[in-house]
């Protein structure tokens, strides 16, 4: 983003671009200071699921030796398609089926999601 500033000459004045400058670095600052100084308080996996669920949009899903998810696992596999067995340590790029149609995948640590993922199913495109 360029900014120019002229006089009423037809000059450009380095001072107002300077006072430009700097209020735009103030509402940077004040941007981050509004993102760093709201930390967001922990969700337990069971308060993520209360209330209902055809308006959520989040990612409830946690451990997957965990309740709810435990319970609607069909079915594991790796990127290949390779099933993998559910009571090994769930590791890797994998895509987890549930019984309600919904996939998940993404990189799993010892049974939990960690990094960007996707889910998606049924319930969610018709949001």
């Amino acid at each position: 983003m360029a900014i120019v500033m002229e006089s009423d000459r037809g000059e450009i004045n380095a001072e107002n671009i300077a006072i430009r400058v700097a209020e735009w670095i103030k509402s940077c600052e004040k941007t981050l200071d509004f993102v760093y100084s709201n930390a967001p308080s922990e969700l337990s996996v069971l308060d993520a699921l209360q209330g209902n669920p055809s308006l959520k949009i989040c990612d409830p899903y946690g451990y997957i030796s965990e309740v709810p998810l435990s319970k609607k696992v069909e079915s594991i596999g790796n990127k290949n398609g390779k099933p993998v067995n559910k009571t090994a340590n769930i590791s890797g790029d994998l895509m987890v089926t549930l019984t309600t149609g919904e996939e998940l995948s993404g990189r799993w640590v010892d049974g939990r999601r960690e990094g960007q993922g996707i889910i998606h199913g049924q319930r969610l495109d018709k949001i």
